[in-house]
């Protein structure tokens, strides 16, 4: 294949199917989210300093890598868009794997 064979119009997604985040309609990605919400969670991947998923942070260095991300935090904030944090869980009387109570 030559160059001049590559199809210019590079769109979103190889499919047309429902977004697995909004559910809407169009084109997906391998992960079946549609561009929207792929960078969304692309952004939340940035946040959380998940470099190993994310396309952007491919060949930066750590520098450059928090550049990104607190480019990410001045545009579009702190908290996350799409993946949602898991609840802390406290460390209570109520936990699991702690001391039964013995009757």
């Amino acid at each position: 294949m030559d160059i001049d064979e590559l199809d210019d119009d590079d769109d979103f997604g190889e499919w047309e199917y429902q977004c697995q985040a909004c559910e809407m309609w169009g084109p997906v990605n391998d992960l079946l989210l549609c561009e929207a919400c792929d960078a969304q969670v692309q952004r939340d991947l940035i946040r959380a300093r998940d470099w190993d998923y994310v396309a952007a942070a491919f060949g930066l260095d750590e520098a450059g890598r928090e550049r990104l991300r607190s480019d990410v935090i001045r545009q579009y904030g702190p908290k996350n868009e799409l993946i949602v944090d898991r609840p802390k869980r406290s460390k209570g009387r109520h936990g699991r794997g702690g001391k039964s109570s013995g009757v």
